[in-house]
């Protein structure tokens, strides 16, 4: 069984990660879903990424669209990137989609066209193996995880047609802060780990089944 750690939406809260490494306990893996920072320097977020793997397990990551390309660039340059391609982690397959469909210009994001080939590129590196686990900071279209506080499905469409064709057994997201929950896509469980920010994060256990638990890191004790 492996033991992963899923933390979307940190938006540069190095004190919420303190929190959520310290009540989550000892894990194989820790997956950033993005936002990482919000609108920070590609040294924010290696900091954060860094502070992440103080954990002593691996660490995989996407940017989302509160980060930009060159945080991108950067988690690649460190080894953790995921954006666009996949790898095996312990017999895991785990691959990685950052950003978002268009919505605002200043904000990181594709056009649904490129994030299908981008989740069809990591896939193919993945040869099939499973579980198969997809590492997304945008939820999938027209569920109950992408649905923001006034209704709206705001998920991207190549996500949910990818989960459709291939049914990885995890897809781990974010993005809509609200929309924190489970749900299931056919065979595929997606999971909206929820603001870490705020201290919300997920645990997932990986064997011949996948299950996850939603959790919140208590606050820091104040000192008397």
């Amino acid at each position: 069984m492996m033991r992963v750690l899923c933390i979307t939406d940190l938006h540069g809260r190095p004190e919420a990660l303190d929190r959520i490494l310290a009540d989550a306990g000892p894990v194989d893996l820790v997956l950033l879903g993005g936002d990482i920072t919000s609108f920070g320097t590609p040294h924010q977020a290696a900091e954060l990424v860094e502070q992440a793997q103080s954990a002593g397990a691996p660490v995989l990551a996407v940017a989302g669209n509160c980060d930009s390309r060159a945080i991108d660039q950067r988690l690649a340059e460190m080894g953790v990137g995921l954006h666009g391609s996949g790898r095996v982690h312990r017999g895991v397959a785990v691959q990685g989609l950052s950003a978002m469909p268009p919505w605002l210009r200043q904000m990181y994001q594709f056009t649904e066209e490129e994030l299908a080939a981008f989740l069809a590129a990591g896939c193919q590196q993945l040869g099939g193996i499973r579980p198969h686990v997809v590492l997304s900071h945008c939820p999938p279209r027209d569920g109950p995880v992408d649905r923001t506080w006034l209704g709206k499905h705001v998920g991207s469409t190549a996500l949910r047609e990818f989960i459709q064709r291939h049914q990885p057994d995890l897809v781990v997201c974010g993005h809509i802060h609200e929309a924190r929950g489970m749900t299931r896509m056919g065979t595929t469980l997606v999971v909206n780990c929820g603001i870490a920010g705020r201290r919300f994060y997920a645990v997932v256990r990986v064997s011949e089944t996948v299950e996850a638990e939603l959790r919140r890191a208590p606050r820091a004790r104040r000192r008397r």
